[in-house]
């Protein structure tokens, strides 16, 4: 596998391939562990973990829009 990534990408091409990889692997952990900061009851945690384990467009969305919550609370706070 990583001789056809080279193979069509180059050796800067295969580097930017595996760090984008490497940091959606990152922010989808990030959106789990940060799922089970909020209050929610069990069921409702374990049935979002089952969404973003079987769909991780899903938890990317969810990591992006708990980001722009949360900058909207500190803008909020700021002013």
């Amino acid at each position: 596998m990583l001789h056809y990534i080279h193979e069509q990408f180059g050796t800067i091409g295969s580097i930017l391939v595996a760090l984008i990889a490497f940091t959606f692997a990152i922010l989808w952990i990030a959106a789990i562990s940060g799922l089970h900061e909020y209050p929610y009851s069990q069921r409702r945690k374990l049935f979002i973990t089952v969404l973003f384990i079987l769909l991780p467009p899903y938890a990317l969305i969810w990591l992006a829009k708990d980001m722009y919550r949360q900058y909207k609370i500190l803008k909020l706070e700021k002013d």
